[in-house]
């Protein structure tokens, strides 16, 4: 039998009329007569409280009714995926909040470092980019650039701040990134043969790494040349480089 024929022959055995047992139940009286009809069925709540108003249990309340079974399975499954859900998303956001407090820290971290080393703020008031994140240091003749990103400015998905340290002595320039990449400035003041500067990568010996696909083999034969006559001063650069971005994490 099912749940709206109980309904009905339990409301008729108490001699109720479907307006009744609507106002009993806090319903309309067309949702009683909805049940009645099979249109459609109570919520698990007022199931509950048809169960404790017939004075019957849920069991003889449900029983048979597959139907009935079927959609309260359905909608326990819904309300436990519910739960599921909101335990998901509330453990992203204590991801993220977790997360970004440690960006804000590095981006702390890193200034108080950077401050602490000598390095100087340059204040540049025409690049908004720039002013107050752009850092500078000269030492035993030797120049070092660094960019610090503010925490607010990194975005969704965050990431962590990737440290790059720029270092030039004369002539000769290396770029080394936190994460070991490594760039060398090939310039024409060192070298003639060159018409204008070019940047390669290059392994932490100073020696090219990647050769790009439109180079000639001669303008690699040129560069390799380059890189192999002044490895000893990219060298010294590149370490320089790599100790000073420890000293910017806190790492030295």
């Amino acid at each position: 039998m099912n749940i709206g024929d109980k309904i009905k022959e339990q409301r008729l055995k108490k001699e109720w009329t479907q307006e009744h047992l609507a106002q009993l139940l806090n319903v309309s009286r067309p949702t009683v007569s909805s049940w009645e009809v099979h249109r459609n069925y109570p919520d698990l709540e007022t199931i509950i409280a048809i169960s404790d108003l017939f004075g019957i249990s849920l069991d003889d309340l449900l029983r048979e009714d597959k139907e009935m079974a079927k959609d309260t399975t359905t909608k326990l499954k819904r309300g436990k995926l519910y739960k599921i859900a909101l335990m998901i998303i509330a453990g992203l956001v204590a991801l993220y909040g977790a997360y970004n407090f440690k960006l804000r820290s590095d981006e702390k971290t890193y200034r108080q470092n950077l401050e602490a080393n000598g390095w100087e703020v340059l204040q540049d008031p025409e690049s908004l980019t720039a002013s107050g994140n752009a850092y500078e240091l000269t030492e035993d003749g030797i120049n070092y650039w660094t960019y610090i990103l503010p925490a607010d400015w990194v975005g969704f998905p965050l990431k962590e701040q990737q440290l790059t340290v720029i270092t030039r002595e004369d002539n000769f320039g290396v770029t080394v990134d936190q994460d070991g990449t490594i760039g060398i400035s090939i310039s024409p003041e060192n070298d003639d043969s060159f018409s204008k500067q070019l940047y390669v990568d290059a392994t932490r010996n100073g020696q090219l790494k990647t050769i790009n696909e439109s180079w000639s083999d001669d303008d690699v034969a040129r560069i390799k040349n380059y890189l192999s006559k002044y490895t000893d001063s990219h060298q010294a650069l590149i370490e320089k480089s790599f100790e000073k971005l420890e000293e910017i994490r806190g790492k030295k």
